[in-house]
């Protein structure tokens, strides 16, 4: 199943939106004609996994055969998760990365965090702002939690994902460089592109084979399988819920592979009119225009 957060109409507030066939179906209709009450109103897929796993279920039961009510080329994409609680993003989780940042292999797992504000949708601009002439792109695969997880163990860690999704570490590198904390490196606003879509952990490819490619301005930059991740996914969880309480609607960013601008001689900073794009497997390709700052 796949799952959309979009704006129909005039409307500035964004539906749930269920993909079928050649386009999505709105959640609400689908809701109102199937009398399942719980399922109304919903915005994004936070809401719809806060409500729990029977929620999950019922949603595919009433989305089975659903016509679409819009097309693809229709689709105008919020976040898939509007407001989450926590972005947790990890750093240096890739061999190839850490070589051509020209760090070593850390002794312990890098987490560092983004905020809502950062979040933008498939399509929407990333902001180029005036306070950053080094501004580079992380493709990178996010896992969406569905259901609250505190202290779970690696062997249980997956089974509180609700689903995959695509994200975009955007990063002003000589912030990161500059500062002793990452915060504004890393988490100015439209600093996460998340999208296009989350698809649910039932239907989403095991994560070894997922391959994440970036593509800029129609350069592949970045192409490596998610099975070369240094901590898996399911230690990433089992890591982060021993300290920090996992709530639905959470994101975790998993880390991104080699080919960043930064590593790049001379680094290739993104300026406006550059379009950034990043693929994974079984879920979709995110893109985003880099914009200037109004």
């Amino acid at each position: 199943m796949e799952l959309a957060s979009l704006y129909r109409g005039t409307s500035g507030e964004p539906g749930l939106c269920v993909r079928s066939g050649a386009g999505f179906a709105a959640v609400a209709d689908l809701a109102s004609g199937a009398g399942s009450e719980g399922l109304a109103g919903l915005h994004d897929v936070g809401e719809l996994f806060a409500l729990g796993e029977s929620a999950v279920d019922e949603l595919r039961r009433v989305a089975v055969g659903a016509a679409p009510t819009l097309g693809l080329d229709e689709a105008r994409y919020a976040p898939p998760v509007n407001r989450p609680g926590k972005i947790v993003c990890v750093g240096l989780n890739y061999a190839d990365h850490i070589a051509e940042s020209g760090l070593t292999r850390p002794e312990r797992i890098v987490l560092f965090a983004k905020f809502p504000s950062c979040l933008v949708g498939h399509g929407e601009g990333i902001v180029r702002h005036e306070i950053t002439a080094q501004l580079d792109y992380e493709g990178e695969l996010a896992v969406v939690i569905g259901r609250r997880a505190r202290k779970v163990s690696a062997d249980e860690a997956l089974d509180v994902v609700g689903g995959y999704t695509i994200i975009n570490d955007v990063s002003a590198r000589d912030l990161q460089s500059a500062e002793a904390q990452w915060i504004r490196g890393k988490a100015l606003d439209t600093f996460a592109p998340l999208g296009p879509v989350v698809v649910d952990a039932a239907s989403a490819l095991p994560i070894d084979e997922m391959r994440i490619r970036t593509i800029v301005n129609g350069e592949v930059r970045q192409d490596a399988g998610c099975s070369q991740m240094i901590t898996s996914v399911p230690e990433l969880i089992a890591h982060i819920s021993q300290s920090i309480t996992l709530e639905p609607g959470d994101i975790i960013a998993t880390g991104t592979p080699s080919g960043v601008a930064q590593g790049m001689d001379p680094p290739p900073w993104l300026e406006p009119g550059d379009t950034v794009s990043i693929q994974v497997t079984g879920i979709g390709e995110l893109t985003n225009p880099v914009v200037a700052p109004r």
